[in-house]
């Protein structure tokens, strides 16, 4: 390197002592600079090697130039320091970055969720539950009366219901944490978003005193990095030195102003709101216009994976699982209730229907009411007619009631006599028997009794075996003029979310007195512009239809102040309106506590009701099992499974859909590992190119620096030789 700077300096004028004075005065000047430039050189090379390791760091190249002093050269400078960066592998690292930790993300949240779902065929997943129900219930149909029988199917259920309630438990709670993460990294983006904004002006600052290697340029690479992580970004170099940020469908982030998201995180009723973005005014410190959406203008990054976990993977596996709670409890449900224990309980507590006492029964066909003695014998008998409005006692003539819940449950209480008594409050039946007998009820074989398409003990859930954290029926019986019976002033907030975090529309209806079941839901449909449509079908459930825009989109409940009568129920729970309202059903799954608490009351026997049992007439024997395998068909039985998640609507055994559930969770496993494999290649190799061009090789920083010293010590050998001449100069004189 030819960067010594004496050439022309050096050829002496011998016409005289002055000019040769003035020629040696210029070597001088010339090996200073020499001198000098060097000592520059080799401090950034000592830089670059200091820096080797440094995160971010990207090394310095030292460009020379010849210092002219007339038409002479008079010695050598450095145009400039350079750093050795390529913008294009720098966007290619960025965006490489932004994918691979999208999928990391989602990667390790899909570990945390493998912990606590088990594997097909371990002994402790859903399917094995199953399974084990089955075995049990098979091995006490062999001997249905026995307690370790009966203890052993207790077992089993308590099983099954503890794996159901902890999956929707943890889902839920694994959804609660990765929502406190978004909260956590909407934070950190705001910060590295300021920190790039300030250190935009700090490099504009340097850039306009000439300093164009400043190191300010790697803090916002690094900051630039680490934004990258969190969100999808691109850049672009501004003439004055400074860099415009924005995401990748070219939101503004840095720029002239800055941006800053906000997001309070926390669900209410299972309702995650949208990130919100505003542009920020520097001077101010306030916001420029109203706040967006940010959700759907992300594609990459931290941020992205956590809302793809939270609003998808965990939210349809939430509603997955809340899908089979719901089915298993209506299955095992139906069976029981038409079944009885041997012998029959004494009391039995139904569940809260989320009806009035005033309330049209808006029953159909026939069903008994019997109180047992111990050993399975009639004491006393009530039929219940319930299309004609008239019960019976003992084969009497009929007398008629009137037709709504109280009316009916005050006529079955009068009926009983002194053998048992009937109550309705809060939205709960209660039958019980007096004298030690018990209950048994039995809807017609002919003519069974209905409301919604549920027989008597089903929908009072007098003799349930399951129960969840949201109610298993929804076909309430409920007509368009039943009274709402809702407080007026109470309100019902209804959501409409996308995919992409996009809010369709948002609507509150106040309901006012007086409002029927009807009015209710024409107020809900005005509410939602046609968005979705409610219907209030003829079995007492409502249908939610989408419109054709917003196929894909998600309806939530974000606030239900409702509650009917003294029930305590909203109108969302009693309708089960809202994505949240499925996922609750696994939630709290367990075995009815009386059941728990005694297991021989496990309904392993049928009771023998026909118009010809009367006082006295043995319905229910010791032994019997009909009940038990009537409750182990349940599980070979075909269910009907409404659409849940990304797992459609289809008809299969409850351990078919476990086993789709588990293929769901692979799946979406499955491709989060590909996507995190390729992506994590593709971060690799954008690295591995980028430090080869911007990284520091010590192999040619050591061959700089011995040329720079050689430099320095030929520029120090110069000067010597030039005062040695001045002093004989000198002595000449």
């Amino acid at each position: 390197m030819q960067n010594f700077g004496w050439h022309g300096a050096c050829e002496p004028d011998f016409g005289g002592n002055g000019l040769f004075r003035l020629s040696l005065t210029g070597i001088a000047s010339a090996a200073l600079s020499t001198l000098q430039t060097n000592s520059t050189a080799l401090r950034v090379v000592s830089n670059n090697v200091a820096n080797m390791s440094t995160a971010g760091y990207a090394r310095r190249t030292v460009q020379f130039q010849t210092v002219a002093v007339g038409n002479q050269v008079g010695g050598v400078d450095i145009a400039s320091i350079q750093r050795v960066v390529d913008k294009f592998l720098n966007a290619e690292a960025l965006s490489a970055n932004s994918s691979a930790t999208r999928y990391d993300t989602q990667g390790k949240i899909f570990s945390q969720l493998s912990a606590v779902l088990g594997q097909p065929g371990d002994g402790t997943s859903l399917t094995s539950m199953l399974t084990g129900v089955s075995t049990a219930i098979g091995q006490a149909a062999l001997s249905p009366t026995a307690s370790a029988s009966q203890v052993g199917a207790l077992s089993a259920f308590q099983n099954l219901a503890g794996t159901i309630s902890n999956l929707g438990n943890s889902i839920a709670s694994l959804r609660s944490q990765v929502d406190q993460q978004v909260v956590a990294t909407t934070t950190s983006v705001n910060q590295l978003v300021k920190q790039v904004y300030d250190l935009n002006t700090q490099v504009k600052n340097a850039s306009m005193a000439g300093d164009d290697s400043s190191a300010l340029l790697d803090q916002r690479d690094t900051a630039l990095n680490n934004l990258a992580q969190l969100i999808g970004i691109r850049t672009t170099d501004l003439p004055d030195g400074r860099v415009s940020v924005m995401t990748e469908d070219g939101v503004n982030l840095v720029g002239d102003s800055y941006a800053q998201l906000s997001y309070s995180g926390g669900s209410n009723n299972g309702t995650y709101n949208s990130i919100q973005i505003q542009d920020i005014n520097p001077s101010s410190g306030l916001g420029i216009g109203p706040p967006q959406a940010f959700d759907g203008h992300l594609a990459s990054g931290k941020l992205k994976g956590l809302l793809d976990m939270r609003d998808g993977t965990l939210g349809d596996l939430g509603q997955e699982v809340g899908n089979l709670a719901k089915q298993t409890a209506t299955a095992y449900n139906a069976v029981n209730n038409a079944n009885t224990s041997y012998p029959p309980p004494a009391s039995m507590t139904g569940r809260n229907t989320g009806l009035d006492a005033n309330d049209a029964l808006n029953f159909t066909g026939k069903t008994t009411v019997a109180v047992v003695d111990s050993n399975g014998n009639i004491v006393s008998r009530v039929d219940v007619d319930f299309s004609a409005q008239t019960i019976s006692i003992n084969g009497n003539p009929p007398s008629s009631f009137t037709n709504t819940v109280g009316g009916f449950t005050s006529a079955l209480n009068t009926a009983l006599g002194g053998q048992g008594t009937a109550g309705f409050t809060n939205g709960v039946l209660t039958i019980s028997a007096n004298g030690g007998n018990g209950i048994v009820t039995k809807d017609d074989a002919t003519t069974p009794a209905s409301r919604g398409g549920s027989g008597f003990s089903q929908f009072f859930g007098l003799n349930d075996l399951f129960s969840g954290g949201a109610p298993s029926i929804l076909a309430t019986g409920l007509s368009a003029s039943d009274a709402g019976n809702f407080a007026a002033g109470s309100q019902i907030s209804l959501q409409l979310k996308g995919p992409s975090g996009d809010i369709a529309r948002q609507a509150t209806v106040t309901l006012t007195a007086g409002m029927t079941m009807g009015q209710i839901v024409t107020a809900l449909n005005t509410a939602m512009g046609g968005q979705v449509t409610f219907t209030l079908n003829s079995d007492g459930s409502i249908t939610q239809t989408n419109s054709s825009s917003t196929t894909n989109y998600t309806l939530n409940v974000t606030s239900d102040t409702t509650q009917r009568g003294t029930t305590g129920m909203s109108f969302a729970q009693l309708f089960g309106i809202g994505a949240n309202q499925l996922a609750l059903q696994a939630q709290g799954f367990s075995v009815n506590p009386r059941i728990v608490a005694n297991p021989s009351n496990l309904s392993f026997a049928k009771p023998q009701i026909t118009s010809s049992t009367w006082a006295g007439a043995s319905v229910i024997g010791h032994g019997d099992n009909s009940g038990a395998e009537a409750l182990q068909a349940v599980g070979s039985a075909t269910q009907t499974f409404a659409k849940a998640g990304s797992m459609s609507a289809n008809a299969a055994t409850l351990s078919d859909y476990a086993a789709g559930f588990y293929q769901d969770v692979a799946t979406r496993s499955s491709a989060a590992t590909a996507n995190q494999t390729s992506q994590d290649a593709r971060l690799q190799e954008a690295q591995t190119r980028q430090s080869a061009t911007s990284g520091v090789n010590l192999d040619e920083e050591l061959t700089h620096m011995m040329t720079y010293q050689q430099a320095y010590a030929a520029g120090a050998r110069l000067l010597s030789v030039v005062s040695q001449l001045f002093d004989t100069l000198l002595q000449i004189q």
